[in-house]
């Protein structure tokens, strides 16, 4: 009778963690470049009361344990295009990167084109929102002129400062998307699942434009009223598991 209440409360705890991730993606519905996850889910470890091995005559009983969270997977789908019309505003289409400074001597990568000039004394340089910098193909800060009249990017990531080229955006690629790990600010860094970076082969950057979540809210409503109801057929089995285990007691005394 207590495993019944055990399998319930693992139920629970499963739809809980889906009906977060869910909420998270609603959240960030107008994050500029996040990318929506998904959980995935897998059957607890079963317990063997009679073996199939004991002979013909034996029936194969075994007991399960309830469900566990398996996996948290992201889309790494193109976003909404998002028409700004500023001149520091970038969108990638494609499988790509921007290549930004991190914490620690590290980098980060992002989806959020979102850039602005950071004037640090007599220098300038090209930043997100946060002050980290976008960094070239050799991994340097970039440096922009003090006279900034006009400024262009082209389609190849070459960033134009009144019709003269000054660098280029570095537009890194993984060959394995889902092992960056999340972190803050839309950013992913590089772990050993994803590989290291490599040259962005697809990648085409637009200005004057974002990349907007890719988050699709009727689906996400969808599998919100989908754990709801997952919920509560969990609850019903935990309230029916709790009423029979107090008739056994009332029955016992």
């Amino acid at each position: 009778m207590m495993q019944s209440i055990y399998s319930a409360k693992m139920g629970l705890i499963a739809q809980q963690q889906r009906t977060d991730t869910i909420a998270n993606n609603i959240a960030n519905i107008s994050t500029t470049g996040f990318k929506s996850s998904r959980v995935s889910f897998k059957d607890a470890l079963y317990a063997t009361m009679k073996s199939p091995v004991e002979g013909a005559e034996s029936k194969n009983l075994q007991r399960g344990h309830g469900v566990l969270l398996s996996a948290t997977s992201r889309s790494f789908a193109q976003g909404f295009p998002v028409e700004t019309g500023v001149p520091l505003d970038m969108r990638i289409e494609g499988d790509g990167f921007f290549v930004l400074s991190g914490d620690n001597d590290g980098l980060n990568y992002t989806r959020n084109g979102s850039f602005a000039v950071s004037v640090e004394g007599d220098t300038q340089y090209l930043v997100n929102a946060q002050g980290y910098y976008v960094m070239d193909t050799a991994l340097n800060k970039i440096e922009l002129p003090n006279d900034i009249e006009d400024i262009s990017v082209n389609v190849a990531g070459e960033i134009y400062v009144n019709d003269i080229s000054v660098a280029t955006l570095n537009i890194a690629a993984f060959t394995n998307n889902a092992g960056l790990e999340a972190t803050k600010n839309s950013f992913f860094v590089e772990t050993e699942a994803s590989g290291e970076p490599i040259a962005a082969e697809s990648a085409t950057v637009y200005q004057g434009s974002l990349e907007g979540s890719n988050v699709d809210i009727a689906l996400e409503m969808t599998k919100l009223i989908r754990a709801q109801r997952a919920f509560t057929l969990v609850s019903k089995a935990l309230t029916t598991s709790d009423e029979m285990s107090a008739l056994a007691n009332r029955m016992r005394g």
